[in-house]
Formats: structure tokens, sequence, C-alpha cells
């Protein structure tokens, strides 16, 4: 199993590493911050926000700026206070102080710490006597709490009974003001909180705001604190925190260099096996896709992190299915673009158009200008609109197209690209089904001889044909080996008359090609990329084969029935033709007498291909075909298939040209074995039709034996 590495942005920087994995080039913003705490003093107090949006970096920046004060030449001492980790209101207050107290009392300045805390203790006696009194809180509760935190058996509070509030709180700014070292608290995550916590928090800092040799660094997103503030009822929350706060420094939006380095760290920790070039092109999509709106969505560095981490969860089922660029614009727009990725996800027909298993459908531009009203709420309901916009233009070219915008992104299957609809719904299920084309097994069946017929047999009448297509396609961009050409081509060959294959051309779909034309098709794509030059020898190999009948008389229909095409670059050589005649009708009596000539995916085809050019052959094929099924219900049903359409499918009627039946028999004895045939009781439809389209010399369907004409 693949190791998954562990990518979290949601990790902040630590001070003993902040300045050196600084990516982000915020250590100038943290300098700026260390330089304002300098005015911290034994005459004066202060009081700094850090202000920046959820993951932004606000607690790396912090990390950043503890680091750079621990290089001053007057080192203070560093409080750190998470009240996310409290855990109540009531606490808040208690484990402020506690912690304070705690710092003061380590170190070398332990003693002189303890004098502080002393006075600490001091003012919270003050405040049991008058706790009650309007505006005596929250300091009554907050310094008792620091007595009880931190404990001191040998003090007797009966010494402190004096209630003068301004006379304590005095000798506990004399002790600060004679302490050797400036006191730095770092208060992180005020943003986390309920607003009531909010508030309180707020009011611990104003409290003790004022205290000499103090200062004060928060960190918050302020939209969300004065939302708080409103909540707990204060009319005027900037005012408020302005009150609190001396400086407020807004965290610098990432230039795009940071972004670029931080996109890059996140592709860096995805599995080396993801970020290999599975398509043409690989890089260069990424760059497009990272131009077409993602730097401006991926605003804030956890962004970046929520992104990465999705698209590491879903890249392993859709590697080499769909471009690495791709998954990620996709994890973009399921992070960032929820409503949009849900009306992906429930019309997908609104992005990419027309679906493999669409029929009778709009064309696809059709579709997609259908879904203009809904893209445009979806674009709406997202935090960025225009951003989204961009990035599902990158991914989908036909959208941008029908909003007459430019994009730099493409269609291609060959790109594993998601506007391509059958990329599409595989990333939409995050795994392969038995309708999807597996890339991955296209590639290994061009490359890997020893794994075609297992990957032949892995496929499923629903995707058969979509495989064939799928190889041809990317036999222009890998092509195969010089060495294995023919042998390639004539396991194509040989596929399209075994299952699922067969089966599949029982569908006679309306918008489904011929199993034998499709790979041609595909054959001939493998010829062009590899050189023409194999395409004479690539023909004969098939033709020779006994068990690529149905192709092999597609190309035999193609030479010597219909007008020769020198521009075919797989086509049998016109000097050849009786020695490829001769190989040709010698394959189709064998399969006759084995019975497998009706069986192959178009008989009827290959039976009528063999009466025009081979006439002498067909007597002993049809007594062959007759030894093996003496009703000749199989025979009728192929020889004499016409037309498919889409009121009632398949219809039969007599060839146009007699002269193709009559290869085989008289037409008076074909027609008497037809009314012994009907007058079988139990036959049923389709032969039936069959059998009383030849009798009554009429185009009937084959599903109940009506008029077609």
């Amino acid at each position: 199993m693949e190791t998954q590495p562990a990518l979290d942005f949601d990790q902040a920087l630590r001070p003993g590493e902040a300045l050196q994995k600084d990516i982000l080039s915020r250590g100038a913003f943290a300098a700026s911050v260390v330089r304002a705490l300098a005015r911290i003093s034994p005459d004066v107090g202060y009081v700094i926000a850090i202000e920046g949006a959820w993951g932004s970096g606000k607690t790396s920046t912090l990390a950043m700026v503890e680091a750079l004060l621990h290089q001053e030449v007057r080192t203070p001492v560093v409080v750190h206070f998470n009240p996310w980790l409290v855990g109540d209101r009531d606490s808040l207050l208690r484990q402020f102080l506690a912690q304070v107290t705690k710092a003061l009392g380590r170190g070398d300045h332990a003693r002189d710490g303890r004098r502080v805390a002393k006075e600490l203790k001091a003012y919270s006696r003050v405040f049991d006597v008058v706790k009650l009194m309007p505006g005596a809180e929250p300091w009554a509760s907050l310094v008792k709490a620091v007595i009880e935190n931190v404990g001191d058996a040998t003090a007797s509070l009966a010494e402190y009974k004096t209630p003068d509030i301004e006379r304590q709180k005095q000798k506990v700014q004399e002790e600060l003001q004679a302490f050797s070292r400036p006191i730095v608290v770092f208060i992180d995550d005020i943003d986390r909180l309920f607003p009531v916590e909010v508030f309180e928090m707020i009011r611990i800092i104003k409290a003790v705001g004022d205290f000499r040799n103090v200062g004060y660094v928060v960190a918050w997103d302020s939209a969300y604190v004065g939302k708080a503030l409103e909540k707990v009822n204060i009319p005027n929350p900037e005012a408020y925190v302005d009150k609190v706060v001396q400086i407020r420094m807004p965290l610098p939006a990432l230039p795009s260099s940071a972004r670029s380095r931080l996109i890059n760290a996140a592709l860096g920790e995805l599995p080396a096996e993801a970020t290999k070039s599975h398509f043409p092109q690989d890089e260069k999509l990424m760059s497009f896709l990272y131009f077409s709106g993602l730097r401006e969505l991926l605003e804030q560095p956890r962004d970046v992190g929520r992104v990465f981490n999705t698209a590491m969860l879903i890249e392993p089922a859709l590697r080499s299915e769909v471009a690495l660029a791709d998954i990620v614009g996709l994890a973009a727009l399921m992070v960032k673009a929820a409503p949009v990725f849900k009306l992906l996800q429930r019309n997908p027909k609104y992005f990419v158009g027309r679906l493999p298993s669409d029929q009778g459908l709009g064309d696809s531009g059709e579709l997609i200008a259908q879904g203009a009203g809904e893209r445009e709420i979806a674009f709406q309901q997202c935090a960025w609109p225009l951003q989204v916009r961009r990035v599902v233009h990158y991914l989908f070219p036909k959208v941008a197209e029908a909003e007459d915008a430019p994009s730099m992104g493409s269609q291609s299957e060959v790109h594993g690209r998601l506007a391509h609809p059958s990329r599409l719904l595989i990333a939409l299920q995050l795994a392969i089904d038995s309708t999807d084309v597996s890339r991955a097994a296209a590639m290994r069946f061009l490359h890997a001889a020893e794994e075609r017929q297992s990957i032949l047999a892995s496929l499923t009448v629903d995707n058969c044909l979509e495989f064939l297509e799928l190889v041809g396609v990317l036999a222009a961009v890998a092509k195969a080996s010089n060495d294995d050409v023919e042998s390639l081509c004539v396991t194509i060959a040989r596929a399209v008359d075994r299952e699922p294959f067969k089966t599949r051309a029982t569908r006679r779909e309306l918008f489904s090609p011929n199993a034998e034309v499709l790979a041609l098709g595909t054959i001939t794509r493998i010829v062009k990329a590899v050189g023409s030059s194999f395409g004479g020898s690539v023909a004969q190999s098939i033709v020779r084969s006994p068990d690529a009948l149905t192709v092999a008389a597609d190309l035999v229909a193609a030479d010597f029935i219909q007008q020769p095409d020198p521009g075919r670059e797989v086509r049998l050589d016109v000097t050849l033709r009786e020695q490829m005649l001769g190989t040709f009708s010698s394959n189709a009596r064998a399969a006759a007498r084995d019975g497998r000539l009706l069986q192959i995916s178009n008989a009827g085809f290959h039976l009528r291909v063999l009466a025009r050019t081979c006439p002498s052959a067909c007597p002993e094929v049809y007594a062959a075909l007759k030894a093996v099924e003496p009703t000749l219900d199989t025979f009728a049903t192929e020889i004499l298939r016409h037309s498919f359409d889409s009121n009632k499918g398949q219809t039969y009627r007599l060839p146009e040209t007699l002269q193709i039946l009559e290869a085989y028999c008289l037409l008076e004895d074909f027609k008497a074995h037809a009314v012994a045939r009907l007058n079988d009781s139990v036959l049923s439809y389709p032969a039936r039709a069959a059998w009383q389209a030849v009798a009554e010399e009429k185009t009937l369907y084959a599903i109940d034996g009506s008029d077609a004409d």
C-alpha cells in the first residue's frame, strides 16, 4: 500500500523553525511587530493586535515574532495563552493569570517574579472584600484565582486587610516596574471562541493592558471579533476594540511569489507517483490552472492546505485517469465553491454537454446554454465568484465559450481533461466502475503484450467499444513498439468476434458504431503512429487470422468490392487479391463447419462479403451451416438483416441484390424452407419475422413481424 504523506497546513510553525521556514514572506511584518513591542518599558504597557482571516497564518507569524524577541538584547519573559483550549468562560480568568504567574516564577528571574506574584495575590485579597462593588470585576475573581492556582502555604492572607484598590494596584505596578525584563503575553485563537467568551477575553486584556512593562500580542480575525461583540450588545465594536488595542496590524496579503512557493510546497507533499507525467503537457496544465483563478482563490495558507488535502485523498483513485492539474482544480471547487461542485454533480451536462450514455438529446452547446442560469446562481453563492468562474472556464472550456470568455483549457481525452465527458464521470464517481474506461488499462494494452488478454477479459458490454476508441486515441501520443504492431492489431481484430463485443453487437444501438468499424479505425491510428509502411502487412495478418473474421470481411470489402482508397493506411495489396480471397474463403468454410461463422459480431456482413467476392465457396458454407443448424434460423436472421430505425429497431428483407442469397442456395428452395419454418407453431420472433419477410417479400420488423415499409 502506498504511504500517504501528512499534508496539514493547520500545523503552524514553531519559534525554533519559524524564521527558517518562512515561505509566506512574513518575516518583515514580524520584525515590525517586534519594533512596536520595543515601546514596552517600566513606564508603559502595550497591546498589539495581529489581524487576519481564518487560516491566514497568524499563529505562524506569532512564532516569528517570538523568535525575533529571543534575539533581542533585552529578552522578554514570554507567556503563551490560548483561550480556545481552556474550555469555559469562567476558566478563562483563572487560567490566564495562572499562566502569567507560572511564567514569572520560572528561570533566572524567578525571585523577582515571585514578588510580582505576591502583590497580585494581595490585589486579589482586596477584591475579595469589594468584588461586589460596581466596576470591581473581573479583577476580584482574576487575582483571587491566582492565589488558588499557584498557592502559598507560608503566606498569610491576614496581612492583606486594607481594601485599598488603587494602593494595591500601585504595588503591582511598582513590582512590574522594578522587574528586570519586559513581559510579552501572546494570546491566540480568540476568533475561535463563542461571542460571550470573546467579550470576556477582551475585558481581561482591557483590565491588565495598562500594566507597566507588559505587552500583549493578540491574534484574531477582526471581522469575527466585531460580530461577536455585536451579539453581546456592544453598541460600537470598533471603538470598543480601539480602547483596548493601541496598534492594530492587519496581516499583509500573500504576494504572488509566496502563493507560488506555498502551492509548490503542497505539490511536493503529494506522492511521487502522483506527480509523474501521465499525460502530455502535464506541467503546462498546472501552470494554466494557476493563472486561471486558482492563485486568487487560494487566498490563505489554510486554503492551500484544505484544497491539497482533498486532492491527496481523491488523487489515487483518479491517477492516470485525470490530469493532476484537473484533480487539483476539482478539489478547489469541492473546498472553495461547494454550490458549483454540487451543481456539477447534479447536472454535469451543464458543464460538458452530452454524456456518453445520452441518446437523442440536443447538441452539447445547447445543453451547456440551458445551464447558464443555474451556473450563475451557483457562482454568486460562492465567496469568490469571479475566481471560481475562471477556474470553471479552465476546467470546462465549452462553458467559457458559451459565456464568451477566454480559456486556457481544452477538452482533450489524450490530456486527461475533466472537460471530456467520460473523464468527468470517472472523477465525479472518484473511482472506475463497469461502465467507465480505464486510461491506465488502455496504456497497458498498448505496451504490455502479456496483459492484453486479461485486460480484454475485464471489459464489459457497456465499455468495450469505448475502450477500443480510447486505445486509438492514446496511440497517437503513446505509439506501440514497431516489433509489436502486427500482434497488437491482430489482437484487436480478433477481440471484435469475442465477448463482450459480440453481445454489444446484438444491441444494434442507433448511435453506436459497429465494432469492426471502430476496431479498424483504432488499428489505423496505431499504424499511423508507428508508420504507414506497416499497413499492408497488418491488413494481411488480419485476413490470415481465422479468428478475426468480421474485421477481415471489412478489409476485403474495402479493397476488393468498393473503390480502393490509396490514402488508407491499412489496406490489402490488390496484386495479392487471389491469395487473400483464397485465405478469406478458407477461413469462412472452416468457421462454418465448426459452428463459429454465425456466432461472430457481424455474421450477416461477412456472409454478404463472401457472396460477392468468393461465390464459389458459398454452397459449401451453406451446407456446413445447415448441418450445424438444420432450421437455418440464425442464417436467415443474419443474411436478411436490413435497416435499423428508432421506431421498432431491426428490420428484415430479401437482399436487394438477390445474387447474394442465390450464391448460397436457390431462391425457390429458400422460400420453400421459409414456408416450412412458418408452419412451426413454436417458431418465435425474430426468426419468424425473418422467414415471413422471405415468404411475403416484404420489409418487416424483427420484434413483431409488422410491416416496416
